[in-house]
Parts: C-alpha cells; sequence; structure tokens
C-alpha cells in the first residue's frame, strides 16, 4: 500500500480515539486491546515506524540515485570498447561476433524503468532491480575479460585498457553492494511498519474495526454518537494477483 492508503489510516485513527474518549465512562470495552491505552500505544508505534522509514529513506535514495548514475555510463564505456576493438588491425569477423553478443547481453539486462526507479517499495520489484544491475556486472566483467584476451586489442587510450576496465568494473559492484546494503534496514522498516498496522487482531486497521463495533454495541452510546466514527474507512493493502 502506498503512503497515500498508510497516512489516512494512522490519521483517522487518531479521530477515532478521540471520539472514544469523547465518549468518556461509557466507553469501557472488555477487550484490552481496545482500551484507550493500548490504542494510544498503537497510534504512537504506528507514527514511530512511519518516522523510521522517512529517516532511512533519503539516504537510501541518494545511494540508489548514484548507482542509477554510475549504470548510466555503462553502455558508451562499452561502445567505446567495442569500437576499439572493431578498429583494431587484422581483428577476425568472429572475433567481433562473439564479443557482440555480451554487448548485447549488457544492454539486454536494462529493464524498464519501473524496476530502475530509485525507490521502488515492492521487495519484488527490489530483488529484480538488484538481481539485473548484478547481471550487468558479471557480463562486463565477462567482456573484459575477452577483449582483453584478445592480442589485437592494444588501444593507446588508457581508459580503455585493462586496469581502467577494472577499476570501472569494481565501481559497479561497490555501488551495487552498498544499494542492497542500505535497502535492508529500509525494507525491515517497511515489513515492522505493516505488523504495526495490518497484523491480525493486534494490528491498527483491526483495532480500529474492532473498536467500532464495540462502540455500535454500546446502548448509552447514542447512534449519532456513533456517526462520528462510523464513516470512518480502515483499509488493507490489495492482494497481488
Amino acid at each position: 500500500m502506498t503512503e497515500t492508503g498508510i497516512i489516512p489510516n494512522i490519521d483517522r485513527f487518531g479521530i477515532l480515539i478521540s471520539a472514544c474518549q469523547g465518549y468518556g465512562t461509557r466507553y469501557n470495552p472488555s477487550n484490552n486491546k481496545i482500551k484507550i491505552p493500548a490504542l494510544q500505544t498503537v497510534q504512537t508505534n504506528a507514527l514511530q515506524a512511519i518516522q523510521d522509514i522517512n529517516d532511512l529513506a533519503a539516504p537510501r535514495d541518494t545511494v540508489i540515485n548514484a548507482r542509477f548514475l554510475l549504470f548510466q555510463q555503462l553502455p558508451l564505456y562499452v561502445t567505446r570498447v567495442i569500437s576499439a576493438l572493431i578498429a583494431s588491425e587484422n581483428v577476425e569477423k568472429v572475433t567481433i561476433a562473439d564479443a557482440m553478443v555480451l554487448v548485447r547481453k549488457i544492454r539486454g539486462e536494462r529493464k524498464s524503468k519501473k524496476i530502475l526507479s530509485p525507490s521502488p517499495q515492492d521487495p519484488k520489484q527490489i530483488s529484480a532491480s538488484q538481481h539485473s544491475y548484478g547481471n550487468q556486472v558479471e557480463f562486463f566483467a565477462e567482456f573484459i575479460t575477452f577483449v582483453v584476451y584478445q592480442s589485437v586489442y592494444q588501444p593507446n587510450e588508457t581508459e580503455l585498457l585493462e586496469p581502467a576496465l577494472r577499476d570501472f568494473e569494481t565501481q559497479l559492484r561497490e555501488a551495487n553492494k552498498e544499494c542492497v546494503d542500505v535497502n535492508t534496514p529500509w525494507l525491515n522498516a517497511l515489513i515492522a511498519r505493516d505488523v504495526i498496522l495490518y497484523a491480525p487482531k493486534t494490528g491498527l486497521v483491526d483495532l480500529a474495526l474492532a473498536t467500532k463495533k464495540y462502540v455500535k454495541s454500546v446502548n448509552a452510546i447514542s447512534p449519532d454518537e456513533y456517526a462520528q466514527i462510523a464513516s470512518l474507512k480502515f483499509t488493507r493493502p490489495r492482494k497481488k494477483k
């Protein structure tokens, strides 16, 4: 569920608590989980969970954006290397054909913008993105090994020689690993937030619905008073097909 669904849940939960406080001593549930202090604790935990995610988001986005910009340099770099190989003296056509297979693998791993987006929240998309970047690094490493093995590949440009190519490979690997590492606490924070909001019986949504049911059952609370909370909607994430 996006933030547009989560924040309203928390805001409405606050309205629900306030209404229950307004009922005074008439709000006296036997269920300890929906007593006002317990509801307030859930509200506090939900707000803290949102803050925890926000605190992790900025450094995460910075690292992911840096990786995105670094990997954007890869296609042009590969094009320069393959062009230097093609321009080499006495290079065989079959050598160029084999090298182009690896070039196409590198370029073919570029997924849609959705997968390479700096801030996806779907763990499956994040996993696919990491895998995509990881594949690009491995194909690039294979490409380097193939090209520098060719005796005819002897460019005068130092940035096209093996040391520079390996250095760029290292940069790509480190950038991808840093993104993997920074994603872990952020994903854990998302999981913790979802437990607070959606856990069966103890999550904010289920507690809110139970609270509304209890208020509706209290004869001392008039229909007009119940109407204060009747329209409050609490939603769960849609199940993905």
